[in-house]
């Protein structure tokens, strides 16, 4: 029974093997072939006998029609690597667009996209005025006033959050007010909010928490 593939023999086992195999000799050792074999077996060589059959004339016209099988002379020629539908640009395989991955993009952007609501439909309210010029300033001038300066931790530098005390959807009135920010850095505001969340939030909470 022969051992099992992929497991790994032990020193004893080998060592047993050895014993046991030493000494051996192979029933076909010292016996010469004679011609007829010898024959036989080159016969049934592939390797030797390609094209030993063929005559000179023969093996020409095999080399020949080889070389004109090359390319677009092949006669299963299929045009080669596709390209891209718009740009001629050459792609690795054929997508069921038929188009590169920047055509495909700019052929599925804004209004030709399936998706399309019309403009900045998808943007919300909030989202615009987080990302405006008159938020930008808020933030700076809090970051101003507490000299850039964590107020949970003293420490100065740093990535730093203008968090809104009273909360930024809740109480627009406030958003742009200076009163109502506060200096912390981005590990101090994620533990804020991971304690109280993200709505209701209070100057109570916020003392409670730079206290702690």
């Amino acid at each position: 029974m022969p051992y099992p593939k992929g497991k790994k023999q032990s020193e004893e086992s080998n060592r047993k093997r050895s014993e046991k195999l030493k000494g051996r000799i192979s029933p076909r050792r010292g016996v010469k072939l004679s011609e007829e074999i010898k024959a036989k077996i080159k016969k049934n060589n592939c390797r030797y006998w390609l094209g030993k059959h063929h005559s000179e004339k023969t093996r020409k016209k095999i080399s020949d029609f080889v070389k004109t099988q090359v390319g677009e002379k092949a006669s299963n020629w299929k045009g080669g690597k596709p390209k891209c539908i718009n740009c001629g640009k050459t792609i690795s395989r054929q997508s069921i667009s038929g188009m590169c991955i920047k055509c495909f993009g700019m052929a599925h952007r804004g209004e030709k996209n399936c998706n399309w609501k019309g403009d900045n439909s998808i943007t919300s309210e909030n989202k615009k005025i987080r990302y405006s010029i008159e938020t930008r300033l808020w933030r700076e001038s809090v970051f101003a006033r507490d000299n850039w300066t964590c107020q949970k931790t003293g420490e100065r530098g740093g990535r730093l959050i203008s968090h809104h005390i009273q909360n930024f959807a809740q109480y627009p009135e406030l958003r742009f007010a200076i009163d109502n920010g506060v200096t912390l850095s981005d590990k101090a505001h994620r533990e804020f909010h991971k304690k109280y969340g993200f709505r209701k939030n209070t100057l109570e909470q916020l003392k409670e928490f730079i206290n702690i």
